[in-house]
């Protein structure tokens, strides 16, 4: 048999495409009070997430995806969507890329994306990731100010962890905290924590609940819901 040689061939890292490279479909999801059905608002949730977007090479890219960048987006088409379906509750929460907060160009972006709408920034919260505010510190907290600043609400999502201190200079930026009460417990979260945050107003928010959860989650200062399930 001839000894056949392909010089042009060479081995190419494998490098798995995004899992998604069109716009993620949006949903809103209503908010309520869990003492009288109230509305509070409603949660835009994203079909996937910006790290979903993201390949292993992306980290040695001259051009990196922006985090920023896609929230600044996402806030846009959040926007425009809620116009068009006549969606009034306010305000409408969205949660954060974990890197938009070490991101500098966040608070820019996030403006631009509601200026591009017809939404104002104060109809529009941010949920951050608790881990990603401890992360950063003291700086963390400048961040959330930063974003603060130019007018949006400020919210915390603590669903895998609530490690964020509530001293005077959190409880003033941030407004509510979206828990997942079947954790809390496992993740360590004092009771004490969630009585103070709900003392000073901020608003406890939990996922995952039934309707019948309520006199329990009342024992735990928690009063808000995130679409809580009816009992079967």
């Amino acid at each position: 048999m001839a000894d056949v040689r392909v010089p042009h061939l060479r081995i190419v890292p494998r490098d798995p495409a995004p899992a998604q490279t069109r716009s993620p479909r949006i949903r809103f999801r209503p908010i309520v009070q869990l003492r009288d059905g109230c509305a509070f608002g409603v949660h835009a949730e994203t079909e996937f997430n910006f790290e979903d977007t993201c390949r292993p090479s992306d980290m040695f890219s001259e051009t990196p995806p922006s985090a920023a960048a896609w929230l600044g987006e996402t806030i846009e088409r959040i926007a425009r969507l809620a116009e068009r379906m006549g969606q009034q509750d306010r305000p409408i929460s969205l949660t954060a890329p974990l890197a938009a907060l070490a991101d500098p160009d966040t608070p820019m972006a996030a403006e631009a994306g509601a200026r591009r709408s017809r939404l104002l920034p104060q109809e529009i919260r941010i949920d951050f990731a608790d881990a990603s505010v401890c992360a950063l510190e003291d700086q963390g907290l400048e961040r959330l100010e930063a974003v603060h600043a130019r007018g949006f609400r400020i919210g915390l999502d603590a669903r895998r962890g609530w490690r964020t201190p509530m001293g005077v200079r959190a409880r003033t930026i941030i407004e509510a905290v979206r828990l997942d009460p079947a954790l809390y417990r496992d993740l360590g979260t004092p009771v004490s924590r969630l009585e103070a945050a709900s003392a000073e107003g901020v608003a406890l928010i939990a996922e995952n609940v039934h309707w019948r959860d309520a006199a329990e989650l009342e024992k735990l200062h928690i009063g808000f819901a995130l679409s809580p399930r009816a009992d079967s």
